[in-house]
């Protein structure tokens, strides 16, 4: 759970506590609870949970040679040590052994039918051939038998040869016209098929493809460790992902980093350069420490089901050791707002305000009278008091008449 504490770093803050007391008169402002005031170290902070990762890491995505998203077969362990050439995935490939099945017998079955155009294609110009050769042999008979002397022929033996002769030209060149006809109107029918040879040839590639490539190597030695999603679950076998997204990855584990998670109502103070304590949950008793780098931009939720936003805190931390300090590690985290060696702080609940004025109820002869104050930095429980108070003074936890039950 994330909490937003201040604290004294001094053990000199207990004995605040021990100074309460009561008056023994009867007056009201003796009833009223006072503590005295005294100078000591004061600080904001914050604490917080995450998990470490690496500062930099080699992605690894799914192999290329197709946009088509892949379903992941089998994963090496998560945060499992790899080295470089071994097979950290392998996707399934059983629809893409279908898919380009179906895809070479649609090639075949279109070599199939261009096969058969070819051949009725040259079984009709070939009979063009032998009827235009009939044509021509016609041709040259008539031409031979020619009426030379229009006296030796009655007149209707003149005008049929005339018809023949008219006729065999017309049907020479009708045949010419329809060679040309046969050749285009199967060039048109074969370019359709070669179309459709394209398109399938176009996917048994891309199958072809995701047989080919159906398994992802490590580029070099480290801990192998799997992407989280927005919703903080990992890819699994039967996980789909899709080209150029990032499942996994290889962190370089000479510079890490810890990922924390602010509250969006917790995150106003929060900059980057403060400093912060790491402690690793696994190993309580070796604190590391580390500089706030960035905040995300906006907050954003960090489970599927609850709407409450965290913003992102990235901490680089001074330590970097492969042997304990291991990617995907649950770490616990104060970062330190702000921090005075020598302060007055006291509690919010003695603090009033109206007006923009700030002021506190200081006993003065055995009186409650009201002193107004000047603030230095503010935590949710204590803040700071850099003018109207000086070490000793007893100031009120409640107004006169007011109790603190």
């Amino acid at each position: 759970m994330i909490t937003f504490t201040s604290r004294h770093i001094s053990g000199r803050a207990a004995a605040i506590a021990l100074a309460l007391s009561l008056a023994a008169c009867g007056s009201p402002d003796n009833d009223v609870e006072t503590f005295a005031v005294e100078s000591a170290p004061f600080s904001i902070s914050l604490i917080t949970k995450g998990e470490l990762k690496a500062a930099e890491s080699t992605p690894i995505m799914p192999p290329p040679g197709s946009r088509a998203p892949r379903t992941i077969r089998w994963l090496a362990p998560n945060f499992g040590w790899v080295s470089a050439g071994d097979v950290v995935a392998r996707f399934d490939v059983s629809d893409a052994e279908r898919q380009a099945d179906a895809s070479g017998i649609e090639i075949d079955k279109v070599d199939l039918q261009v096969l058969g155009k070819q051949r009725e294609l040259d079984r009709q110009l070939a009979q063009l051939g032998n009827d235009m050769e009939l044509v021509d042999i016609e041709k040259i008979m008539a031409d031979q038998f020619a009426v030379e002397n229009e006296l030796a022929y009655s007149r209707f033996e003149i005008i049929d040869a005339m018809r023949d002769k008219a006729l065999l030209d017309y049907k020479s060149v009708h045949l010419e016209g329809k060679k040309d006809s046969y050749s285009d109107r199967q060039g048109a029918e074969v370019a359709v098929l070669a179309a459709q040879r394209a398109t399938q040839e176009s996917k048994f590639d891309e199958q072809r493809a995701l047989l080919d490539n159906s398994e992802v190597r490590a580029p070099h030695e480290g801990y192998f460790v799997l992407e989280q999603t927005w919703y903080g679950q990992t890819v699994d076998v039967g996980s789909t992902v899709f080209a150029g997204n990032k499942f996994a990855s290889i962190p370089n584990l000479g510079k890490m980093e810890a990922e924390l998670h602010v509250l969006e109502t917790e995150a106003v103070s929060l900059a980057p350069g403060q400093k912060a304590e790491i402690v690793i949950d696994a190993y309580p008793d070796r604190p590391l420490t580390g500089t706030v780098k960035s905040l995300s931009a906006t907050a954003a939720p960090i489970e599927r089901d609850n709407p409450v936003k965290y913003f992102m805190v990235t901490v680089s931390l001074d330590q970097a050791d492969p042997e304990w300090i291991k990617p995907g590690s649950i770490v616990s985290a104060v970062i330190m707002i702000d921090q005075v060696d020598d302060a007055i702080a006291i509690p919010n609940q003695a603090l009033y305000r109206k007006d923009d004025a700030e002021w506190v109820m200081v006993r003065e002869g055995g009186q409650l009278v009201r002193r107004d104050v000047r603030l230095g930095i503010r935590g949710p429980n204590r803040s700071q008091v850099v003018e109207g108070l000086q070490p000793g003074d007893e100031v009120a936890l409640f107004m006169p008449g007011e109790t603190g039950a």
